[in-house]
């Protein structure tokens, strides 16, 4: 038989097969393929077992140390010398009737045990684990967590009447992933609605949630964390205060002795025009060749206890906020009468503020939530029961350029009736 067959070279040759051979040669395709067919099922049941077989249990670890710590302890401890043991294992109950499994590799030789909902002795069982998954003995450990970071949060919150709301100050020390959920009768009726929650991982915090009528309102608050401990509820009655948005249409630029000088033919102004394009030009622009922290002055026209100031940041080429003169580190102070020299003497500070992206990437890179974060305005919240006043400082202490100048599309100022 001949078969046709292409060279290196591009030419055809005639080669001669005999019947017998070819007869052998696809004979041996066909089992080939056969063999390949099965390749799959084969896969899949080495995937359900063992890849080795050692039915006899490994050895248990030793010399256990503890470290006990908020919610959690720290275990080291020595292993056996089985040359197939894969890992450590840690069985045990978070509270009661609810179970937590962590494991370690052999290559490491400690484990942190988690997840606590109350501080106290609690039982360790220690398994080590093979390749063929086979345990070992348990070893049995008592370790004495300290408070959990929801009962530390719990202890330290304070919640006082609010601008819109209750204002909630909470500390977190070990900055452990909390919910933090308040609770409102609004109707009066012992029934409770859930007002929006706050996730943080901040070792302080201090907010405020708005929306609610000025009226006595029953508020509860319980904290929670990631594996459904919960703490009691703190339930307190207040009287949230009436917030409004100052009217804009009588604020004024009130320029003093020392402060920023405006750029490229911009105005103060501008940052109450209500165009909140943030790619807009012109917006407020002060010189960039400052060399120390800038300060723009303004009376609002009214004299008002004031609850936050919101500035919106500019984007020059439409994605990007943390960059130039938007600001990163800043001040808001507050006076009925400005000192006539510019200094600060009569001044008091009302609150300060380091913008950070939520993403935490670095420069020049900006996730979906840093935008959002910049296109919602940055807040600055000031403390309640401040006394009021008519005249703020805006004063730039370093912007994302980390030099002094600073550009800003619109501000609102937020404060009472």
């Amino acid at each position: 038989m001949r078969i046709w067959c292409k060279t290196q070279v591009g030419r055809y040759t005639i080669k001669y097969i005999h019947m017998k051979k070819l007869f052998y040669i696809l004979k041996i395709a066909g089992l080939m393929a056969l063999s390949l067919m099965s390749i799959p099922g084969c896969k899949r049941d080495m995937l359900n077992t063992p890849l080795e077989k050692n039915t006899g249990k490994p050895g248990v670890i030793s010399n256990i140390g503890i470290k006990n710590e908020s919610g959690q302890a720290t275990l080291t401890y020595a292993l056996p010398s089985d040359e197939d043991l894969l890992y450590v294992k840690a069985v045990y109950e978070i509270r009661p009737g609810v179970k937590r499994e962590i494991v370690s590799s052999y290559y490491n030789n400690q484990l942190t045990v988690d997840g606590f909902g109350s501080a106290g002795e609690k039982e360790i069982k220690l398994y080590c684990v093979n390749r063929s998954e086979t345990a070992s003995d348990p070893v049995v450990v008592k370790v004495n967590p300290t408070k959990p970071p929801i009962e530390l949060v719990y202890e330290s919150l304070k919640i006082v009447p609010g601008f819109g709301g209750p204002n909630i100050k909470f500390t977190n020390d070990p900055k452990a992933a909390i919910i933090i959920v308040p609770l409102a009768d609004t109707l009066n009726n012992g029934t409770w609605a859930n007002l929006d929650k706050i996730y943080t991982q901040s070792a302080a915090g201090n907010l405020t949630i708005r929306g609610l009528q000025s009226k006595p309102i029953k508020f509860g608050f319980v904290v929670m964390d990631r594996f459904q401990n919960v703490t009691d509820t703190l339930i307190q009655k207040l009287t949230p205060y009436s917030e409004i948005r100052l009217d804009r249409s009588k604020f004024s630029p009130f320029p003093l002795p020392g402060d920023a000088e405006l750029a490229y033919g911009t105005f103060v102004k501008y940052m109450w025009d209500g165009n909140y394009n943030q790619a807009r030009w012109p917006c407020t622009f002060t010189v960039e060749s400052a060399a120390t922290p800038q300060t723009i002055t303004i009376d609002l026209g009214v004299t008002k206890a004031l609850s936050r100031l919101v500035l919106f940041p500019r984007t020059e080429d439409g994605t990007n906020f943390y960059v130039r003169g938007n600001l990163k580190d800043y001040e808001v102070w507050g006076t009925n009468n400005p000192s006539a020299n510019g200094s600060y003497d009569n001044w008091m500070l009302l609150g300060s503020k380091t913008i950070v992206k939520p993403s935490g990437l670095p420069a020049g890179t900006e996730s979906g939530e840093d935008l959002a974060y910049a296109q919602k305005g940055w807040e600055m919240e000031f403390e309640p029961g401040q006394p009021p006043y008519r005249y703020v400082r805006l004063k730039c202490l370093k912007n994302w350029q980390n030099a002094y100048f600073m550009m800003i599309t619109q501000m609102e100022v937020y404060g009472s009736k």
